[in-house]
């Protein structure tokens, strides 16, 4: 699923192919992925808008409109943005089409209809309904207020960093690197981490966002002591070479080298 890192970089697409110009129209070419209103609603409100800012909050992007609110866009498991001169280039998947006044089209592609579009007038009252908690790249959010929000608490870790309702962008691929980074056991339960733990936790958490976000999300481009470029079945860890064990947190499936990330699985 495209967490933090992914949506950043689909921003950067969206800002460089889509803000400032204008909508011809709009096709919803599956009305499942339409939220919240009616998929001819939905055209009709931006036919003729300008795209004309974006913003993120955790794994959701929001596209202001010069007149029609803001878009929403989730992108769930599979979903991505693509851009195209030509209309017979339109890929697979398409689920909703955007073409451009003086040529060209963007598509939200999604395979697996898990990701949803919509519109909000205010993105964050769609924040505040959706229960999410601070998103992580926040520049506001600091050590303080993650400290309070992880202290005392009783679930693993892990879990803990997935737990959107507390911080929104971290999902199963990203709490693992974290974690690996900050050498802390995935089943670590968040009320037993020291105040160093916590401290080393939220610092490369910044940390590696930051990094998978100037990356590109690009996991081969990640440096070498990444886990996530060898996180994968019978690989090694990148830091002492012993095999990559694997764990159920969550109901997630986490990777983490034993030797390296201290805890255990009590």
């Amino acid at each position: 699923m495209p967490e933090l890192p992914e949506v950043a970089t689909f921003r950067k697409y969206l800002e460089n192919h889509a803000i400032g110009r204008q909508i011809a129209s709009v096709e919803v070419k599956d009305s499942r992925i339409v939220h919240g209103l009616p998929a001819s609603e939905l055209e009709k409100k931006l036919a003729g808008r300008k795209l004309i800012s974006t913003r993120q909050h955790g794994k959701y992007l929001f596209a202001e409109t010069d007149g029609a609110g803001w878009l929403i866009m989730h992108f769930g498991m599979t979903g991505y943005f693509k851009y195209f001169e030509n209309s017979e280039d339109d890929p697979q998947y398409d689920r909703l089409l955007i073409r451009f006044s003086g040529g060209g089209f963007l598509s939200y592609v999604n395979q697996r209809m898990l990701g949803w579009v919509g519109l909000t007038g205010d993105p964050d009252e769609l924040i505040a309904y959706r229960g999410l908690g601070r998103s992580a790249e926040d520049r506001r959010f600091g050590y303080r207020e993650f400290r309070k929000i992880f202290s005392g608490r009783k679930s693993e870790i892990k879990s803990a960093l997935m737990n959107q309702g507390l911080i929104a962008g971290i999902g199963n691929i990203y709490s693992d690197e974290i974690l690996f980074q900050a050498r802390i056991h995935p089943k670590r339960r968040a009320n037993d981490l020291t105040e160093k733990e916590l401290k080393s936790i939220f610092n490369n958490m910044k940390e590696v966002l930051r990094t998978a976000t100037d990356r590109n999300a690009d996991y081969g481009d990640l440096p070498e002591k990444y886990l996530l470029r060898e996180r994968r079945k019978g690989a090694k860890c990148p830091v002492c070479e012993t095999r990559l064990e694997t764990a159920k947190v969550g109901g997630r499936t986490a990777y983490f080298c034993s030797k390296c990330q201290k805890g255990s699985e009590q």
